[in-house]
């Protein structure tokens, strides 16, 4: 056994799946269902504000803009009945866990969201391979405050750990600043992005969890 703890703690949207690929398929196929005009799904995903629009929101501007006779009540509910479907498994995710488990790591999700980020881990097909899932709504702590990153490191077994611990993700405040306040290692999934914060940097840049997985491995 190692000295030092090996735990990877990862965020999931947009991180371990491609949350913003599910939701231009969900608009696909709304606009398809809606027949609207060309250009929809470009609109649905722009007023999407990557998931941090309030549904209510989101759809009282579909309404507005192609004049929807729905209420947005019934809509938001369609949506959430509807939205997590649109999630897969992501195989090149997949195996790149796979690795870091065969190699003896512990590894967490520590995400923001409700209690359906726990379905969309099981449809990506990640249930297997994560020791534990810490979603904001049901931990009752966000990032990028400490006691979800703490609740993370309690479930894995590492109450308190330091050395040893990896926070990946792409959200700079959130992931990157909340691992560094917690004195942890970090990886920022850049997602086509530039680093643009002077206050503090990620130790790695990468492009997808597979290229976290080989800076871990090589850590």
């Amino acid at each position: 056994m190692p000295d030092t703890a090996r735990i990877a703690l990862f965020d999931l949207d947009d991180t371990l799946i491609d949350r913003d690929a599910a939701y231009r398929r969900w608009a696909e196929w709304f606009a398809e269902d809606r027949s609207l005009e060309a250009g929809a799904v470009d609109f649905l995903c722009r007023e999407d504000g990557h998931g941090y629009v309030a549904r209510e929101v989101l759809f009282s501007a579909v309404c507005r803009r192609y004049g929807l006779g729905e209420p947005v009540e019934a809509l938001v509910a369609e949506y959430r009945q509807r939205y997590l479907s649109f999630f897969g498994p992501e195989p090149e995710v997949q195996a790149a866990l796979g690795r870091l488990r065969t190699a003896g790591w512990r590894i967490g999700v520590v995400t923001n969201g409700p209690a359906m980020q726990l379905e969309k881990v099981a449809r990506a097909g990640l249930e297997g391979l994560v020791d534990t899932v810490c979603a904001s709504g049901l931990v009752g702590a966000v990032k990028p405050e400490r006691a979800i990153f703490e609740e993370a490191l309690r479930r894995v077994g590492e109450p308190g750990a330091v050395e040893g611990v990896w926070m990946v993700g792409d959200s700079a405040a959130n992931d990157i600043g909340g691992g560094r306040a917690m004195g942890f290692r970090t990886v920022w999934v850049h997602r086509g992005r530039s680093w643009e914060l002077d206050e503090f940097a990620p130790d790695h840049v990468v492009a997808d969890v597979p290229g976290a997985v080989e800076v871990l491995s090589g850590g």
